[in-house]
């Protein structure tokens, strides 16, 4: 039963179950209103009545402006607190469950902190993959690992990752609400750990402090990278070697970051490094070699697209595929579509992608044939609306978690696409 109540502009409550309607007649009485932030409601008994609560019960509960988290965090730990921290900015819920004040898990509504998505950066698995993988409605670490497209190592770093990231997200939050609740530890990881919640506050205000560094060189994680010629050579460790042989112009920093299997931050610093040695630049468009030209934006523009098409129609299920690839050649074949033109004779492969010659030839036979930027333009804007379309098809045949997991991979992709496309 839902355990919530609702509260009309004329300020009548109504309980939204029976469950709720008992709780509060338990609590009949005189209440002291005390102000708080609009997402919270608070009040006092009075006269008290005093008496205990059964678990779980809430122990804190506040608002993130009012004090820094990290003294809440110190807290924590310090009482030895055994719980599970439940904290929401916006639209963002993350939560952190700790037993005797040190972190055991996380969990996290937030696209790139959910398990898959992480696994997915560290260069572990596939967006094929992990699509595959929601598909199966049960603990995404554990069907992971039964499919054996992670080992039970891979799944550790990632769960570890997981929490560092959701931790320190916390830590960069300046308003939000909070609530401590002393229940069971959820299973909210299917793989419990023990990390110094001390250990992770040092290295969470190491990290706000380096990245406020990193920003003179590096932006952020979409930003694009470059390769430069150094004034002065200098000796370069294995790492530093590695991502510098990732640069070409063309990959992010979160690309190279997944390339690499390290986390953002880790990748970030060597990336710094780099620029600080001279050896790379950040830039705001994909870059490439003097002479390439038109030609190969348009081959990167149609190679990123078609990658996008083939993780939409991997993330179908098998049985619906045939249908689906069918829906999408009836639409490449209409006459009326506003790139017709560019689709012209175009079906999709097995996978979902399109021949991508017979696609560039389709563009360089328009008449009249448009500018340069402008044949940019256009290419875009039919792949792009064609990626939609093959989005509105997969929507029907994925649950709904798989189908906002498949909607957060693509947008995250389309960002470096928009480069190509001069936008």
């Amino acid at each position: 039963m839902p355990n919530w109540l609702d509260i009309d502009p004329h300020g009548r409550v109504a309980p939204g179950s029976s469950e709720v309607r008992t709780a509060l007649g338990e609590r009949a009485g005189r209440f002291e209103w005390l102000p708080s932030t609009p997402d919270l409601l608070v009040a006092r008994r009075t006269r008290a009545a005093g008496g205990t609560s059964p678990r779980p019960r809430l122990l804190l509960a506040g608002d993130l402006s009012g004090f820094p988290i990290t003294d809440f965090f110190a807290f924590t730990h310090q009482a030895r607190l055994t719980g599970v921290l439940h904290v929401v900015s916006a639209e963002a819920e993350r939560a952190v469950a700790f037993k005797d004040g040190e972190v055991r898990s996380s969990r996290s509504t937030v696209v790139g902190e959910r398990i898959g998505e992480v696994a997915l950066k560290l260069g572990l698995i596939t967006e094929a993959q992990l699509t595959q993988a929601m598909g199966e409605q049960r603990l995404l670490g554990k069907v992971l690992v039964e499919l054996g497209f992670l080992t039970s190592n891979d799944l550790w770093r990632c769960f570890h990752e997981q929490i560092t990231a959701v931790f320190h997200a916390i830590l960069l939050l300046r308003s939000g609400i909070f609530w401590l609740l002393d229940e069971d530890l959820p299973d909210l990881s299917s793989a419990p750990q023990s990390v110094s919640t001390q250990a992770l506050l040092m290295d969470g205000i190491r990290r706000i402090d380096e990245l406020s560094l990193f920003k003179a060189r590096i932006p952020g994680p979409g930003a694009f990278l470059r390769r430069v010629n150094p004034s002065r050579q200098v000796t370069l460790q294995p790492v530093e070697q590695q991502l510098l042989g990732l640069v070409d112009g063309q990959r992010t920093v979160a690309q190279v970051a997944g390339a690499a299997h390290l986390g953002e931050f880790d990748a970030t610093k060597v990336l710094y490094h780099l620029a600080e040695a001279g050896y790379l630049q950040a830039a705001e468009e994909p870059v490439f070699a003097a002479g390439e030209g038109q030609g190969a934006r348009l081959s990167a523009l149609a190679g990123g697209y078609a990658e996008l098409l083939r993780l939409v129609t991997a993330a179908v299920p098998a049985g619906a595929r045939p249908g689906f690839l069918d829906a999408v050649a009836t639409q490449l074949r209409d006459p009326r579509a506003p790139f017709a033109p560019i689709f012209r004779g175009l079906v999709p492969a097995p996978d979902g992608a399109l021949d991508p010659a017979a696609l560039l030839a389709n563009v360089g036979g328009l008449q009249p044939l448009p500018p340069e930027e402008e044949t940019q333009r256009l290419l875009a804007e039919a792949l792009r609306e064609l990626l939609f379309f093959y989005l509105f098809l997969a929507g029907d045949r994925l649950p709904r978690e798989a189908d906002e997991t498949l909607g957060a991979l693509v947008r995250r992709k389309l960002t470096a696409l928009e480069g190509l496309a001069g936008a």
